[in-house]
């Protein structure tokens, strides 16, 4: 059966940093800087890449994590939280205190690393997947 799913990348930091957190595996935000909210499917499997290596989380050309897409929400646009998720309280805290502005955030509930990761090449899409997706991307996996 093919299934729609959310291929994204994530730094290993953050991925390290949701999981000190007590119970914010269950519902947590990571943030894209791509020009426009893209039409994501809400529901569908998310899998994550642990980017940005050297780091114990980084697994080349696999995708070693995975949730479910909970939300996608827009960045708060002024004041000074400008580029911040609307809510502190679901971000990696290495991410609230260091990483943005960002133009939105996409909620992952259940968030777990793999425990045999994927490869890029078990993933197909509309167009071709060459590469790991800089920011969030819709594609298919064959369950």
């Amino acid at each position: 059966m093919i299934r729609s799913v959310v291929l994204a990348p994530v730094p290993c930091v953050h991925l390290a940093s949701t999981s000190s957190v007590a119970g914010l595996s269950a519902s947590v935000f990571f943030g894209s800087s791509h020009e426009a909210v893209p039409p994501l499917p809400l529901g569908v499997p998310v899998f994550i890449y642990a980017s940005i290596p050297p780091h114990p989380l980084f697994r080349p050309g696999q995708f070693s994590w995975t949730g479910t897409l909970g939300s996608v929400v827009r960045a708060v646009e002024s004041g000074p939280r400008s580029g911040k998720c609307p809510d502190a309280t679901r971000r990696p805290p290495t991410a609230e205190e260091k990483d943005g502005p960002f133009l939105y955030f996409w909620e992952v509930q259940g968030l777990e690393q793999l425990t045999t990761p994927r490869s890029l090449a078990d993933f197909k899409s509309k167009t071709s997947i060459n590469e790991v997706p800089r920011w969030p991307v819709v594609a298919e996996l064959d369950y």
